[in-house]
């Protein structure tokens, strides 16, 4: 029997109920160590047979305690690796549950008062930091385990993340409204899922990166980090958005590497056919005048909100308009290009329309002028707007 398929049975027990010291005994027997890739090949199995994706979720902590401390781990990753600092932002989750926030939440529940509530409603807002941590893992992290053909432990995990997310929600409305009763329920619930996940993402989720993520989309993460956030690792050496960005130097441009596209972009790429149709589906109608001062490109939508043809490309933008707007046009467009200016927007009403129209400079990383970006939509629609809409029409 492959190891997969064993490994798959003793996961299949445990989701029916036997007990956990039964199963340990006999996953002890078969093996010494277990390659993380293991672990995702037999939950891919079960969810290949049937088993809602919803089940694996509901059984993620079981399963995670019947690997505790069997699962083969890499090497300690450098100073500002992205799983260095995931690690150690774990550590620092840990020690935040046991020193700060599971001491007031004893001390409200054993003793009540308001200062004790406070202390634990500020405990819990400082807790909803770990929401940068999941999502770097879910944004960052996830998308390389899925090329890689690894989606169950990411399917599974991000339900969990969203259980938890949900618990710390709840346990500090709770908190906020006095309500001791549901508070004491809640968070025993959310504490031990908290530590399951930790348990988990250091035992498989950061084997599976190891194995699967080479250095070169590590130092892509690394340089994205910094946009999600992060949490429980200030003051760690090795852990500082410093370190974060020392370690990501040098990354290149990853993402053109990543598409097989002929028209590529630091964060992606384009066939001349989707480019062209994604620009013709704004919801607004773009004009780029560059630095020269004329006419480059023009989306092409269905239905533009101001005429356009292409006999306008490359014509100088003084020529463009009536001699009466003239003055403005120059002035807006010299504030753009000497830096002081970098948006300007205007709004027209005629008849039952409200046009928007916006300016913005655009400049290279480097501040260096290249031209101006006019954005024109219709938004009477968008005016009229109100309450919420959450679901498909």
């Amino acid at each position: 029997m492959e190891r997969k398929e064993m490994l798959r049975q003793l996961i299949g027990r445990l989701s029916r109920g036997e007990d956990m010291q039964a199963v340990r005994e006999d996953f002890k027997r078969h093996f010494q160590d277990v390659p993380a890739d293991e672990i995702a090949a037999a939950e891919r199995l079960l969810m290949d047979e049937g088993m809602p994706v919803e089940e694996v979720q509901r059984m993620c902590d079981v399963h995670a305690s019947l690997f505790d401390g069997a699962v083969r781990q890499p090497e300690e990753a450098p100073a500002g690796h992205p799983l260095f600092v995931f690690r150690r932002e774990n550590e620092g989750l840990e020690s935040f549950l046991d020193a700060m926030l599971l001491p007031v939440f004893e001390a409200w529940h054993m003793i009540g008062g308001e200062d004790a509530r406070e202390g634990l409603l500020a405990a819990l807002r400082e807790l909803a930091k770990v929401d940068r941590h999941y999502r770097r893992k879910e944004n960052l992290f996830f998308p390389y385990l899925e090329k890689a053909g690894v989606s169950g432990p990411p399917k599974v995990m991000w339900g969990v993340d969203d259980e938890i997310r949900a618990l710390i929600k709840s346990s500090t409305a709770a908190v906020e409204a006095g309500r001791r009763e549901e508070a004491t329920a809640l968070i025993p619930q959310m504490l031990e899922k908290l530590r399951a996940m930790i348990r988990k993402e250091n035992e498989i989720l950061i084997p599976l990166l190891a194995n699967h993520l080479t250095e070169q989309d590590f130092k892509t993460v690394a340089g994205e980090s910094a946009q999600i956030g992060f949490a429980f690792a200030d003051g760690v050496e090795g852990a500082s958005l410093s370190d974060t960005r020392a370690y990501s130097r040098g990354s290149g441009d990853a993402a053109e590497a990543a598409v097989s596209a002929p028209i590529r972009l630091p964060s992606g790429g384009f066939t001349a056919e989707e480019l062209t149709a994604l620009l013709n589906t704004l919801p607004c109608d773009v004009t780029f005048v560059g630095a020269d001062d004329r006419v480059h490109f023009f989306s092409e939508q269905k239905k533009r909100v101001f005429p356009r043809t292409r006999t306008i490309i490359g014509r100088r933008v003084a020529d463009c308009h009536p001699p009466r707007s003239l003055p403005r046009v120059e002035a807006l467009i010299r504030a753009f290009r000497e830096g002081r200016k970098d948006s300007e927007t205007y709004w027209i009403q005629r008849g039952g329309a409200f046009v928007l129209i916006r300016y913005y400079a655009v400049r290279s990383p480097e501040g260096e002028y290249l031209g101006v970006l006019e954005c024109t939509e219709e938004i009477s629609a968008l005016r009229a707007l109100e309450g919420e809409k959450t679901l498909m029409s």
